[in-house]
């Protein structure tokens, strides 16, 4: 039995937010290619991978989605290849060296999905720098090696003030890496975190200056895709920095820079990057983003948030983001206003490029007229 548009829906959707791994989506397309079980969700609820009310939620947005006609190019191994990262367990950090080319004193500060990062030192003159090694488990498949290439060789091409800057990489043994400058500061996230939410203008004055970085890359043909406070970077002379480029493609390309579709993260995701459709995720999904960023750094909260992820995808997909200053009088207008539009949830209603938006957060910082 030929595997239907729902049925890679359900899979899609349990993949990017965690709920399915690599394995078991594979084995439920195999259930439902030989006539096993009847759908994904049937199969899912029946061999325990999934509760049966939660089956059900998938299976919901799977059905709306699939009534909107997504996913037509949407292969059931691109959907296994993006689960990948979740199935493998923690890895032993003492299987990494601590030593690669030039650097030494290499240790383990931060882990994603496609990469774990090191503080090192160089051992010329002491430098002190971040590496980003490509988990061991990721070698073995020669098309996420391929992928981390291409990683590094978009985020080398954007030199700017608001991105992390590269200077090196290299191959040593099964250990593929490159280096960056080390980044002395802290993440918006931790900002919000610690500070429960930032004042209206410092606020606006850091997404500002990451929108910047993001403008950059947009004109140099990059789409970020995984924007967030976790990856705006505040250091301690005030610089704002732009960092992950695991998950952004190059519109040029034919290649992503990360195994999958839509990964990221839902909350901060725009309603066409969860729908999959590579073809509708450009630099209007980006600033979708950075509306989120905007809204959670004044708040203290995410426009959408749920029990689970898949109840945040479906929430950012059919439900409209409240206004920041419903959630927190003390936001003006002019910066409510701009983050709902960055935030609506169809494109066109969005604005056009980044410049814009940067405009209007700089109009509100200098309080010389409306924005928005």
């Amino acid at each position: 039995m030929a595997v239907n548009r729902y049925d890679r829906l359900f899979a899609h959707v349990g993949s990017i937010t965690g709920l399915l791994s690599a394995k078991q989506v594979e084995e439920l397309f195999s259930l439902v290619e030989t006539g096993e079980a009847r759908d994904m969700g049937t199969a899912a609820a029946r061999r325990g991978f999934l509760p049966a009310d939660v089956s059900a939620a998938l299976g919901i947005i799977a059905s709306e989605l699939a009534a909107r006609r997504i996913a037509e190019n949407i292969e059931p191994e691109s959907i296994v290849s993006s689960g990948k990262s979740g199935d493998s367990s923690k890895p032993d950090t003492q299987l990494y060296p601590s030593a690669l080319g030039q650097y030494h004193k290499l240790k383990q500060i931060a882990r994603g999905a496609m990469g774990i990062i090191f503080r090192g030192e160089r051992r010329a003159d002491g430098q002190v720098v971040a590496l980003k090694v490509l988990p061991l488990q990721a070698v073995t498949d020669p098309a996420d090696v391929e992928r981390f290439k291409r990683e590094i060789e978009t985020i080398t091409s954007l030199v700017h003030p608001n991105i992390v800057r590269v200077f090196d990489f290299g191959q040593e043994e099964d250990f593929y890496y490159y280096v960056m400058e080390y980044l002395d500061g802290r993440s918006l996230r931790e900002l919000v975190y610690d500070r429960g939410h930032l004042s209206p203008y410092h606020a606006a004055e850091i997404v500002r200056d990451a929108a910047r970085g993001v403008a950059f890359a947009h004109q140099h043909g990059v789409i970020h895709r995984d924007l967030k406070p976790s990856n705006v970077m505040i250091c301690k002379d005030g610089q704002v920095k732009i960092v992950d480029f695991g998950l952004a493609f190059h519109k040029t390309s034919q290649i992503l820079t990360a195994t999958g579709i839509s990964l990221g993260t839902p909350a901060y995701m725009s309603p066409e990057q969860i729908e999959g459709d590579r073809a509708d995720v450009n630099e209007r999904s980006d600033i979708y983003s950075l509306g989120v960023t905007v809204f959670e750094a004044v708040t203290g909260q995410r426009p959408f948030e749920g029990e689970n992820q898949y109840d945040v995808m479906k929430r950012v997909l059919f439900d409209e983001a409240p206004r920041a200053n419903a959630l927190n009088p003390g936001v003006p207008d002019d910066l409510a206003r701009i983050a709902a539009k960055a935030m609506a949830r169809n494109p066109d209603d969005r604005y056009a490029r980044v410049a814009d938006m940067i405009a209007d957060l700089d109009t509100f910082i200098e309080g010389t007229g409306s924005a928005g």
